[in-house]
């Protein structure tokens, strides 16, 4: 009777942790709407640094597709946030009269819900959508074969 259980138990953790990871995704894809109402104008569609209001800039803006490349393959998360929230000044950004994009995203609350909960959550997924533009750079790697023990290839079996 009780040799189910186990199976039982499995299957229920395995159906949850595939509606955790459902709802990841989904939120990880949050991010692109944001992305393209606050940050492709200046930015551009896919993040390159083109977009239509980059030839009125004094500094052409930051291609984002590059930013894990351009630190060794890190990704820095947490400074992005700040970058965002309005926390840490960036040169290219100028002065604070460019708009503090954490107070921006918590503009449309309204009720009793904490706006700086919201704007950190908007935040957060304007990152994993930043992090999202990494994949599209090409990808290099190395090939390394790890010799080990056993029968050489194209030897055939060894007696």
């Amino acid at each position: 009777m009780y040799t189910r259980a186990p199976w039982i138990v499995a299957l229920i953790i395995a159906l949850i942790a595939h509606q955790a990871r459902s709802e990841t995704l989904q939120e990880s894809t949050q991010g692109a709407p944001l992305f393209h109402q606050y940050c492709a104008s200046c930015h551009g569609e896919k993040g390159t640094g083109n977009g239509p209001m980059a030839a009125y800039l004094t500094v052409k803006p930051t291609d984002l597709t590059r930013i894990a490349a351009r630190r060794d393959g890190t990704f820095p998360r947490v400074h992005l946030a700040r970058i965002i929230a309005g926390e840490e000044e960036i040169p290219g950004h100028g002065t604070r009269t460019m708009p503090v994009w954490g107070e921006r995203l918590q503009d449309d609350v309204i009720g009793s819900v904490s706006k700086p909960a919201v704007a950190r959550g908007r935040i957060a997924f304007l990152v994993d959508y930043l992090e999202v533009l990494q994949s599209t750079a090409k990808k290099e790697f190395e090939n390394i074969v790890i010799p080990g023990k056993g029968p050489r290839p194209g030897l055939g079996p060894q007696p």
